[in-house]
This record gives structure tokens, sequence and C-alpha cells, in this order.
């Protein structure tokens, strides 16, 4: 199991000519160290020296910041927050049962004298005894995240920041506060771990912001595309029906014209029209008035729609003219001879026209 721990080392440390503080204090130690739990029990864990003096976990201290307090897991965005006042300048390194590290220190203006230690680790749940001593857990893969200046530690009231021999550093016991700024212009004083967690609150509520204008504009987005498609929807089904009403009336109208032509085919004693094909059907009444002699094979569709409506006409009118002739004189019969040819067709047919101007009369 993964966990945090904190443990304090004194200092014991020279001002530069900067006002820096610099030491290479104890920031960590073999044998059993004790956390008091939630609940106010004791826990007992052991950090066996293969573990306090492994290479990688003595490297994590190098470059790590130095706090006010414990603010949690110091992390790049949210350092600035954090505040450090000084740098640890190189990795651990083995003093006896100890850990010792060169640290520097900025900002005198702290509110405690002693170390301690953030860090990661694993807990191996495994009780045992060390030196005639209990322990509940063994620490693990031990990583520094930071080190911070405390009021007090466990080393007791050794544990003081002595400055140039006997010059000391005084110091009060009240912790550190800092301003909080609220969205409301309010200020409060508090904690810098508390200002760490309200600015980390303040950080995760703006990328929930983020992160739901970008929902937003994406739902928008997809709105307006459905809109267009059903705009665009909404015109085909117009253009469909503008075409179906198209093909059905000229559906109509074909059929009406087909109507007509075998009309016209039944007046000219065309055989098996409703068999035969536009086309043919007027070649076919065109060869019955100016007989079959006529070759309209290589003639364009003009020209047989042409010749189609003459001869449609001219039967018109040879029709109207019998009537004429018969309603004069019910009793006669005609006895017109059929043309030996196509040009006898011709001109009787003009006779025909001639005489259905002049009222029946020939």
């Amino acid at each position: 199991m993964t966990v945090q721990r904190f443990d304090r080392f004194e200092i014991q440390a020279t001002k530069t000519p900067e006002g820096f503080i610099q030491d290479s204090p104890i920031l960590g130690r073999v044998g059993i160290m004790e956390y008091r739990q939630p609940n106010g029990s004791i826990r007992r864990e052991f950090r066996p020296p293969e573990e306090a003096f492994k290479a990688d976990s003595l490297a994590t201290l190098k470059g790590k910041p130095v706090t006010v307090g414990h603010p949690g897991l110091v992390r790049a965005d949210n350092v600035k927050a954090v505040q450090p006042i000084g740098t640890v300048l190189t990795e651990g390194k083995q003093d006896g049962d100890f850990i010792r590290a060169d640290v520097v220190i900025y900002n005198l203006d702290t509110a405690g004298r002693e170390l301690s230690c953030g860090y990661a680790l694993d807990t191996e749940e495994t009780p045992g005894e060390w030196r005639g001593q209990h322990y509940d857990a063994v620490q693990r893969n031990i990583r520094y995240n930071h080190v911070a200046v405390v009021p007090k530690g466990r080393a007791g009231p050794t544990a003081r920041l002595n400055m140039d021999g006997s010059q000391e550093y005084e110091y009060e016991e009240e912790q550190k506060t800092m301003k909080i700024r609220l969205d409301s212009g309010l200020e409060y004083d508090a904690a810098p771990e508390v200002i760490v967690a309200f600015d980390k609150l303040k950080q995760d509520n703006a990328n929930l912001l983020g992160k739901n204008q970008t929902l937003k504009t994406n739902l928008d987005t997809t709105e307006a595309k459905a809109d267009t498609l059903q705009a665009e929807k909404t015109k085909l089904d117009e253009q469909l029906k503008a075409k179906d009403k198209e093909h059905a009336d000229s559906l109509n109208e074909a059929v009406k014209q087909r109507v007509s032509l075998l009309s016209v085919a039944g007046t000219h004693n065309i055989d098996k029209a409703d068999e035969l094909s536009d086309r043919q059907i007027k070649e076919a009444v065109v060869k019955s008035v100016r007989g079959d002699g006529m070759d309209l094979t290589a003639k364009s569709d003009e020209y047989v729609n042409a010749a189609f409506d003459l001869c449609k006409e001219d039967n018109r009118q040879d029709t109207m003219s019998q009537q004429r002739k018969q309603v004069k004189n019910p009793g006669s019969e005609r006895k017109d001879e059929a043309p030996s040819s196509a040009a006898d067709a011709r001109q009787k047919m003009i006779e025909n026209q001639q005489n259905a101007y002049k009222g029946g009369k020939e």
C-alpha cells in the first residue's frame, strides 16, 4: 500500500553573507518510526537500512523544495502557491544510521526550526521486531517529495536551529498564516496548507469549467450540424415531391398521347397497333395515307412526326367532308375508287380539302 509520511529532525545551520541558511542536516534514519493514526492510535513502521540507503531513494532528495509546514504533495502546478523557502541541494547520503543532505533556506521568516521530510512509500504489512522493539509494518520504496520547516519534531527540545554555534534564531509557536482571497473579494488568514488545498480546488473547478465549455461548444456544433442536415433533408424531400409530380404529369401526358395515337391508328385500321411503338404507329398511319411505297426507315423522328401530323389532319378534314356529304345526300353512296398510287392519294387528299373548304360542294 502506498502512503505518505513526514519525519522530523533538528537543524544545525550556518548563515551565509546574503543571510541564507545553509546546513547538511539529518533528514532521515533507519529504525522504527511512530505515526499517529486518525483514531489516535500509534502505528510503528520499520525502515530497514537496505531501504533507507537505497541509491534510487536517496537520489529523490536532490532538488526538492523546502516548505513552511507540510502542504501535501508538491507538484509543478501548485508550487507557486506553496511558496518554497529553500531547496535540497544534493542527493541524500548515509551517515551511520542517518541520512543527510545539503540544504539552503532563503527566507528565515518561518514558524519553526525543525525539518520534516514529506515522502511517499509502499508499506509491507508484515509485523516483526527490530532491536527488541515491535513494529507493525515495513517501509519500502521511499520517494521524497519535499522537506518542511516545522515548529516541533520528534527529536524534542534538542531539535533547535543553532546558528554560528551559540546564536539562536528565535521563533514563535504560533503557526504562520497567509492571506487567501475569495472570488467575492474578501480576504482571510489561513494556514499555507489550507491555501494550497483551496488553490487546488480553484484550479480543479477552472478545469471543470473549461471542460464544460468545451462540451457545450461541441454540443452546439453538433446541433448546428443536425439542423443543417434537417434543412437539407427537407429541401431534398421537396425536390423529390416535385420530381414525383413532374414524373406523374409526364406519365399522364404520355398515356394521353398514347391513347390519342391508338385512336388515330384505329381510324386508319392499323392492325395490332397496341403492340407497336409510337414511331411504328406513326409510320403505319403515314403509309396508310401516302402509300406503302414510302420508305421512312432513314427519316428522323422530326420528319416522321411532321408527316404523321399532316396525314392526321388530312384524315380529319376528309372525314368531316364525308360527314357533310352524307348529311346533304343521305341516300347517296361514295363511288370513288381507291387511289392507284401515292400521287393519286395525294391529289385526292387535296381535292377533299378543297371540297371541305367550299362547304361540301364538288
